[in-house]
């Protein structure tokens, strides 16, 4: 995952920052952590922990929602962005912990896999979705193309992750534009942000390797269950402002 999962909540915890600025910044810090872990998830042991031919339909069908959802965030009140997020989270994190507790997650998916044109028909619908939900909530689409992909095509996780590394680039790209064009994205913490991210992604990238899958989706499900909790608007919220120069806190 590109952790754009991580980065709007803890934006949201630790900054009185909107959520619209917060999607954005989350979506143009994503990129530059993606494009390393994808990489090492390609180069690193054995063969490729890619799926080049799913990552592709995953972008035809997430290029375009994502400039949707990114068009259609200004007009949806940050409450509803927030619970919104929240919600995904769950839905995300209790389907990882059933997988990884259970047992239900398949062990290995060597990268290839089904050729299959109604598959990955279906594959591109699912980014499609997933393309609008990444613009609307700033998240990169790895949350949600993850437990897509091992929960509903048999996929497993760690080939999973790589392969949502690789995918969520074009999404996080444009949606970031987008953002960025309505004056959404905070440069200068989508910079901080990512210097610590990349060699962040790059030793996760390169654990994942050696790490039992099962364990991966435990984990994986026991943060994004935390994260919702602590995203889920409060009653009472501090509201947010423009400092005196005009600039937006950070």
């Amino acid at each position: 995952m590109g952790g754009g999962f991580v980065m709007a909540p803890l934006q949201a915890i630790w900054t009185r920052t909107e959520q619209h600025r917060i999607t954005g910044t989350s979506l143009a810090a994503v990129i530059p952590i993606s494009l390393v872990g994808a990489a090492v998830y390609y180069i690193g042991r054995g063969r490729p922990q890619v799926d080049l031919p799913v990552a592709f339909f995953l972008v035809l069908g997430s290029a375009g929602g994502a400039y949707a959802g990114a068009r259609a965030a200004p007009r949806v009140s940050e409450r509803a962005l927030k619970m919104l997020l929240a919600v995904l989270l769950v839905i995300v994190g209790v389907m990882e912990l059933y997988g990884g507790v259970v047992g239900t997650v398949p062990t290995f998916h060597a990268a290839g896999g089904s050729t299959d044109p109604a598959r990955y028909i279906l594959i591109a619908v699912t980014g499609l979705v997933i393309g609008i939900l990444s613009g609307l909530t700033g998240v990169g689409g790895g949350i949600l193309i993850v437990p897509a992909l091992v929960l509903a095509f048999g996929i497993g996780q760690r080939v999973a992750q790589g392969t949502s590394l690789l995918a969520v680039l074009p999404t996080a790209l444009i949606g970031a534009t987008t953002h960025y064009r309505l004056g959404n994205v905070d440069v200068r913490s989508a910079g901080w942000i990512a210097s610590v991210g990349v060699p962040a992604a790059i030793v996760g990238a390169i654990l994942a390797q050696f790490l039992p899958e099962r364990l991966l989706a435990t984990l994986f499900g026991i943060f994004l269950v935390a994260a919702a909790i602590r995203v889920w608007p409060r009653r009472k919220e501090l509201p947010v402002s423009r400092r005196g120069d005009g600039r937006w806190p950070i």
